[in-house]
């Protein structure tokens, strides 16, 4: 059954301005948040010395400093409240990785299977509220089987003295019957019209038919908004919930009574992660394809390193290879409780040949793992690889390819991946060494049709002793078809292979005809590549 904690940070934006601007919020004078509202300012958050004088949240700045003058404010800062939340919900991963925030002060976890990691459940809340306690932050947290039932229990069913509520298994309309509808999260008009109506307790929900529920509701929408809610918070109906980042398909975790702060220490723990997460991979015959190793620190942050794979693997020193590059990055802070490895995806592990032959002792080099270690080092597009392409157009007959991404999707596909010749033959009709571009050449020839006797490329005149050619190529003539006006049409190619006096060996063309084709332009000479 899944259980779900809900996190009410009654007094966020205060704690948020207070860590960042110490001096901002002064603690024996009433302060209040404000923000510009549909009837002007409004207060969004008050201190403790504002609270105790009766000073709500939702109150005309004008009414409240008419009732206390003395009354400080300052404009809020919503947007760093919510970075500094998501924050801080990144740093509840470390209870579980289903997690997000919950509106503008609150998170929410989902910690089904996860509470034998603490001791229980009473014990993943005593811990919990003894972290967030201990970095200065009011805290509730409710914990029952549906997200609704949690966050009503956290914001409406905490004891004063008390930094947790909990529902047991099964036992959620018990729970949250006495608590206020307000607890439902409805709209004002909702709530009111409902006590109005003498619904003042979800209990008094349970028993109404809902024909006679939603008939006593002058909007359809309002009546819905009920029914919706409360079925969310008793579980009659499925709440969909966005976790902050993709649920990995396995983790493992190490927990520290003492913060580790050295990077031994930490690659170390890393590297037993390392092979209980390969262990647990190699039993689902499982290979990784994307890790995440996830560090969170004593003061209530947390860090991520990943590292992706071109084919799936479950080699607990390769991942640690990949890791251990990234470590440099890794800043420990006060020090570091908590790490999380997961395998953020995942695919089948196919088994791969090792050696050509039973009796060859030269083992089949797999490119993978290379390839693995250049782009986690260089980053994803600095590492490319050369694939055909459907063109008989010497620059267009390949094209480069994220190495990463090509030898996923080949050994995804089950199908034989490409493999260029080896080794290359040494008589080739093309050369070893093709050019970006063409280079233009001003060539000296006899006839038109004749072969180039001299030509200069780069300022640098070479005299030809020895030709062979030519080889047409045509022009892909459907392109024509798609031309842009003022594009000029692909021409015919008559390719040379030619020798200089040196003994070098180039691959020119002729780019166009001197008869035939449909333009006035005189044909231009290119280099395009050079042969070993």
């Amino acid at each position: 059954m899944k259980r779900v904690v809900s996190i009410w940070l009654p007094s966020w934006p205060i704690f948020r301005l207070r860590r960042a601007e110490p001096a901002a919020v002064p603690s024996g004078q009433p302060f209040a948040l404000i923000e510009s509202g549909a009837h002007g300012l409004a207060i969004t958050g008050v201190n403790s010395a504002a609270a105790r004088l009766g000073i709500e949240t939702g109150t005309s700045l004008t009414d409240a400093r008419a009732a206390h003058p003395g009354l400080v404010s300052r404009l809020a800062e919503p947007e760093k409240d919510r970075v500094a939340l998501l924050k801080l919900g990144r740093w509840t991963g470390r209870y579980g990785p289903n997690r997000h925030i919950d509106g503008k002060d609150g998170l929410w976890i989902d910690i089904t299977g996860v509470a034998h990691l603490f001791g229980g459940e009473e014990a993943l809340l005593d811990d919990m509220a003894r972290r967030l306690q201990s970095f200065g932050v009011a805290v509730q947290i409710g914990l029952a089987d549906t997200l609704g039932a949690a966050h009503a229990l956290a914001r409406f069913g905490c004891r004063p003295d008390a930094a947790w509520v909990m529902a047991p298994h099964s036992q959620t309309r018990e729970a949250i019957a006495s608590l206020p509808v307000e607890a439902l999260r409805l709209e004002a008009s909702c709530v009111l019209l409902l006590k109005r109506l003498g619904l003042r307790r979800i209990g008094q929900l349970y028993d109404i038919p809902r024909d006679s529920l939603a008939r006593r509701f002058r909007s359809s929408d309002a009546a819905s908004a009920v029914l919706v809610r409360l079925d969310h918070a008793l579980g009659e109906a499925d709440e969909p919930r966005k976790p902050m980042q993709p649920l990995p398909v396995l983790s493992v975790a190490r927990t520290f009574a003492e913060p580790l702060i050295s990077s031994e220490a930490l690659e170390a723990f890393a590297g037993e992660l390392a092979v209980e997460l390969a262990t647990a991979l190699a039993a689902k015959d499982l290979g990784a394809r994307v890790l995440r190793l996830t560090f969170y620190r004593a003061d209530g942050t947390a860090g991520t390193i990943a590292a992706a794979m071109s084919t799936p693997s479950h080699d607990a020193h390769h991942m640690l290879a990949l890791l251990r590059e990234k470590f440099q990055t890794i800043d420990a802070g006060f020090g570091v409780d908590l790490l999380r490895l997961d395998a953020v995806r995942a695919g089948k592990r196919e088994a791969t040949q090792k050696r050509f032959t039973a009796g060859q002792s030269t083992p089949f080099r797999d490119p993978s793992e290379l390839v693995d270690r250049l782009v986690n080092r260089f980053g994803r597009d600095a590492i490319t690889v050369l694939r055909p392409h459907g063109s008989h157009i010497p620059e267009r007959a390949e094209i480069r390819l994220p190495a990463l991404e090509a030898l996923a999707a080949e050994s995804s596909s089950r199908v034989a991946s490409y493999m260029p010749p080896w080794p290359y033959p040494k008589c080739s009709e093309r050369p070893a060494f093709l050019l970006a571009r063409p280079e233009p050449i001003d060539v000296t020839a006899g006839v038109p049709a004749d072969p180039p006797k001299s030509f200069i490329w780069r300022r640098v005149e070479r005299r030809v002793v020895r030709a062979e050619g030519p080889e047409r190529i045509a022009d892909e003539w459907w392109l024509s078809l798609y031309l842009r006006e003022g594009q000029k049409k692909p021409r015919t190619r008559d390719y040379y292979r030619i020798e200089d006096q040196a003994g070098a060996m180039y691959w020119v063309f002729r780019h166009g005809l001197y008869e035939g084709e449909e333009t006035s332009e005189r044909p231009s000479w290119f280099l395009h590549g050079l042969f070993a």
